[in-house]
């Protein structure tokens, strides 16, 4: 057999996404199963369904902001890691772009899959139950058992994986319509149910720490217009496809989440709201009857197959991306030179990932890191600023619209949240701290080795 060429030129990443490819990514990878279980936590803790609303616009307004700051860096800096790439950018020579990389790899990323591919797979027990015994083992076996297709499906390539991820996105919302109209055509609704707008005898304080402590819940079911930027290099046009994308995938995610969040009000009266534990399910159940359940059960099946794809297609390009600047093993930046993909950091992160669906620790430490996360996003969008001032000649394709307004909208509300979470869980924050803090000793180990 004969050797490869050491004059040949090492195999890249091929720009083969689309608009389409790009917006369904953001979509299917935002559109989680959290959005089934979130709308109850905020309801308890806000305690007024028209508040309730309010939460879930303030968050919205605020992932807006968030996402078109994102849409100005990935448009300038179309390369493949995203975030990565942006934090590297912002703040040259420090080790906070690695710290992000490592706390996507080792606990948030990986930890976000397993939960994904968890619920996904107790929701397929509604119909596999139905065939052979489904416990616990079954349970974690079909978690892994998703995740190891889907992980293959995105070592075969990105043209691949984004096809099956436009058919997942696509049948998501329209499920989700389906959800919707049912409920506003259920004779069992109620407009009355929209009111009143705030929790009676509550003082403006209280009633802004209650949304400020609603929002730990609901901005993580906002976290995902970043997804495309960590595959910014294989975006066909990136200077006009990236903006666009983020644009109208957040637009769909918004007014997919409100309308999902009055349809459940207007059938279910609140204070049983407040305490379910099946949103989604009891608000089918009022709807459309028996058939509910296997229905809810396909819609949230789908929606985790759905995000689960998304994180398997985008969360591996920020390990690739470390491994590529010489932060990570070497290997891990190896591009599959007959599918352009990068095969190993795919199997790496899908393997960490099937690790913590095995062992069940995901949700705890995805607790311990969200604090972390959310900071770094704040760093990010910060960076925005940082390079308008430092690099005012980078090019720009996409502006930030009503800059510098919008980022600073998106910092207020982030720092409020961060504050309310300091609060509320200060010591399970300071794990997270920890966790992420330990990839120094890594990080300055790899870097000597990369400048030797």
């Amino acid at each position: 057999m004969a050797s490869p060429d050491p004059a040949a030129p090492a195999p890249t990443l091929q720009r083969g996404l689309g608009l389409v490819e790009a917006t369904a990514l953001i979509v299917g990878g935002t559109i989680g199963v959290s959005i089934f279980v979130v709308p109850a936590g905020v309801a308890n803790e806000v305690g007024a369904p028209g508040l309730a609303l309010v939460t879930w616009a303030i968050t919205g307004l605020m992932a807006i902001c968030g996402a078109l700051a994102f849409a100005e860096l990935a448009a300038a800096m179309p390369e493949t890691g995203g975030t990565y790439v942006f934090l590297k950018r912002a703040y040259p020579r420090t080790p906070v772009a690695f710290l992000f990389g490592w706390m996507l790899l080792f606990t948030h990323s990986t930890g976000s899959i397993a939960v994904v591919s968890s619920l996904g797979a107790l929701y397929a027990g509604h119909f596999l139950g139905k065939l052979l015994p489904y416990g616990p083992v079954a349970t974690k076996l079909v978690a892994i058992g998703l995740i190891a297709a889907l992980t293959a499906l995105n070592v075969i390539g990105v043209r691949a994986g984004a096809r099956v991820q436009n058919v997942l996105s696509t049948l998501k919302v329209a499920l989700f319509a389906v959800v919707v109209v049912a409920c506003f055509l259920s004779p069992a609704g109620d407009p009355a149910r929209f009111g009143p707008l705030l929790p009676a005898g509550e003082s403006v304080g209280t009633i802004g720490g209650s949304v400020a402590a609603a929002m730990i819940m609901s901005i993580f079911s906002f976290n995902g217009w970043l997804f495309i930027t960590h595959v910014a290099g294989e975006v066909k046009d990136p200077a006009r496809t990236l903006p666009r994308s983020i644009m109208i995938a957040v637009a769909i995610v918004l007014v997919t989440y409100l309308a999902l969040n009055a349809a459940v009000i207007y059938v279910l009266p609140f204070d049983q709201l407040r305490v379910s534990t099946r949103v989604a399910a009891e608000a089918m159940e009022v709807a459309v009857g028996p058939r509910a359940a296997d229905l809810t059960a396909l819609v949230i099946l789908l929606s985790a197959i759905g995000t689960l794809n998304a994180q398997l297609l985008n969360y591996p390009r920020v390990t690739f991306a470390l491994a590529s600047d010489g932060l990570f093993f070497k290997r891990v930046a190896r591009v599959d030179p007959e599918r352009k993909t990068p095969v190993v950091a795919i199997l790496v992160v899908g393997a960490w990932a099937a690790v913590f669906a095995a062992s069940g620790s995901y949700s705890q430490i995805l607790s311990y890191v969200s604090f972390c996360y959310q900071t770094f996003m704040a760093l990010t969008v910060a960076g925005l600023i940082v390079l308008r001032f430092r690099e005012p000649e980078l090019p720009r394709p996409y502006r930030v619209t009503g800059y510098p307004v919008t980022p600073l909208i998106y910092l207020s509300i982030l720092a409020w949240y961060l504050v309310t979470v300091l609060q509320q869980r200060f010591w399970p924050s300071m794990v997270g701290v920890a966790i992420v803090v330990a990839g120094l000793p890594f990080y300055f180990y790899w870097r000597r080795q990369a400048r030797a």
